[in-house]
């Protein structure tokens, strides 16, 4: 099944050669052309909702907005579509820039990928028997190969013990993890307390009972996961994932890296934006904000061209890393404020690398190290090659993708010999209208900053996976927001039903 959409060439993401160096920009399914379908405009136009930004919870809110009959602008700073979330296509084949994996307890993600046929569109990242199907560990005592069989046994019981604070694997402190911070089972300061730790606070409770290389898959997985490292990523988050998973490690490969979607997470995303746009949504791309107004029931958005447009509601999906170039008058509570100069702790580096001949069997840790997981992610087109995804944590100061693209040949070198053909990825750090990764947050933060960062701003409805209630920083907590807020608007902006007393009765 080939994808009924064109790839053109966004101004986002990089590849790297030898022999021609860093190239910006990548094709991609997610640019929109023409880039700007706005019908109505001028300070007398007042739009019933305005969203801001074309991630995957601002396009589930504008389709839900335009389907239930609202007029509704989106304005996206980007050329494209997806955010976070967005797929490059090189020569034939997908790249996941960003989110990447699917799972069936996705559930709003699953519902969306059956709406628009996509539910068993669907690839593996794993392939049983490719080339190199062993797990390398390289911990500092020298680098050996495991059996992933073995690899996954030493894996799993590492994090048994690590995640085991309760003595329930997580179910005592997050018998309800969409609801962590505030259900009948659990005592808030029971939570809270939890909350204080670091993951290298948990670490150092529980090292004595791991051995050298159970230790150190742990060091890894922590920025693995988060994004950060083990002494500024809050063990509560780390203990609310297992909750989500089904309070079990064996559930993490099929739950994280295994499923995705067969033509990339790009091709959704435009089965739901075409969608809106079908039912009547306009919109803006290459159109950052600078400054949202709310004044008198209505919100005025200011683009940094010094274009404004005025609505009734704003849906505002801005991520945290990048609310502090919004200028927001009256200003953001102080509590959020202060929420958002703590800010986040995932500055993760991607890097994805097209090698010759078949690894798709391979899996690997090395810790320390500038790439900490590496994937064979089955082959490339053409089916002589293979495409590889490896993840680090926070390597700010350490290995800088634009400015040492050289280096991560030598880091990936690490795993195991292979002729690199290219690199691909994008530099989530140095985007303007990123600036970090899906959020993960330190210690002390989710139970004293989490309901503020939930809260509206008057008019303005926050919607960002960076503070959803269920999978938070995932696909499915960025449409949890999306959805949430759409409804919001709809239940106060005002849809007539088709049975309400003001239809006339036959």
């Amino acid at each position: 099944m080939s994808s009924p959409y064109r790839a053109s060439k966004s101004h986002d993401g990089h590849t790297y050669t030898r022999k021609d160096g860093l190239i910006g920009g990548l094709h991609t399914y997610a640019v929109i052309e023409p880039e700007r379908k706005v019908r109505h405009s001028g300070d007398n136009n007042i739009w019933e909702a305005i969203v801001i930004g074309s991630g995957y919870a601002g396009l589930v809110a504008a389709r839900d907005l335009v389907k239930a009959g609202k007029k509704t602008l989106l304005l996206e700073a980007r050329d494209r579509i997806g955010g976070r979330t967005w797929s490059a296509e090189v020569e034939g084949t997908t790249y996941e820039m960003g989110g990447t994996w699917v799972s069936h307890v996705h559930a709003r993600l699953f519902a969306e990928m059956q709406r628009y046929g996509l539910k068993d569109a669907v690839s593996m990242t794993r392939t049983e028997n490719g080339g190199c199907s062993y797990f390398t560990i390289d911990t500092g005592s020298g680098s050996r190969k495991l059996s992933l069989q073995e690899a996954g046994e030493m894996t799993t019981r590492a994090w048994k013990i690590f995640i085991n604070i309760d003595g329930n694997y997580g179910r005592d402190i997050c018998p309800l993890p969409y609801s962590t911070l505030g259900n009948s089972r659990v005592p808030f300061e029971k939570v809270q307390a939890v909350d204080r730790l670091s993951c290298r606070d948990r670490i150092e409770q529980i090292k004595h009972q791991l051995t050298a290389d159970e230790l150190a898959l742990i060091e890894s997985l922590v920025p693995h996961c988060a994004g950060g490292s083990a002494e500024n990523v809050g063990f509560l988050e780390m203990l609310r994932s297992q909750a989500l998973q089904g309070y079990s490690p064996e559930n993490f490969d099929d739950v994280w890296t295994c499923y995705k979607i067969r033509d990339g997470q790009s091709a959704l995303a435009r089965c739901i934006f075409d969608d809106a746009v079908r039912l009547g949504l306009e919109y803006s791309f290459k159109t950052p904000i600078k400054s949202i107004v709310n004044r008198d029931n209505k919100v005025s958005v200011t683009s940094t061209s010094g274009s404004t447009y005025h609505a009734r509601r704003v849906v505002n999906t801005i991520p945290i890393a990048v609310l502090p170039t919004i200028q927001f008058d009256p200003p953001l509570s102080p509590l959020r404020q202060e929420a958002i100069r703590i800010n986040q702790v995932d500055y993760l580096t991607k890097i994805h690398a097209e090698v010759e001949g078949d690894l798709r069997g391979l899996r690997g840790c090395t810790w320390p190290g500038d790439f900490l997981y590496i994937y064979g992610d089955g082959f490339c087109a053409g089916g002589k090659s293979t495409r590889i995804t490896s993840f680090a944590g926070d390597n700010r100061g350490i290995l800088d993708p634009l400015k040492n693209p050289e280096r991560l040949e030598t880091a990936l070198q690490r795993f195991h010999p292979m002729n690199i053909k290219k690199v691909v990825f994008h530099d989530w750090v140095s985007d303007p209208y990123a600036k970090a990764g899906a959020a993960w947050y330190p210690a002390n933060y989710l139970t004293k900053y989490l309901a503020e960062l939930q809260s509206r701003h008057g008019n303005v409805l926050m919607a960002s996976a960076d503070w959803a209630s269920g999978w938070r920083s995932f696909i499915e907590g960025a449409m949890e927001q999306g959805a949430l807020a759409a409804d919001t608007v709809l239940n106060e902006v005002g849809v007539l039903g088709a049975n309400t007393e003001s239809h006339p009765r036959l």
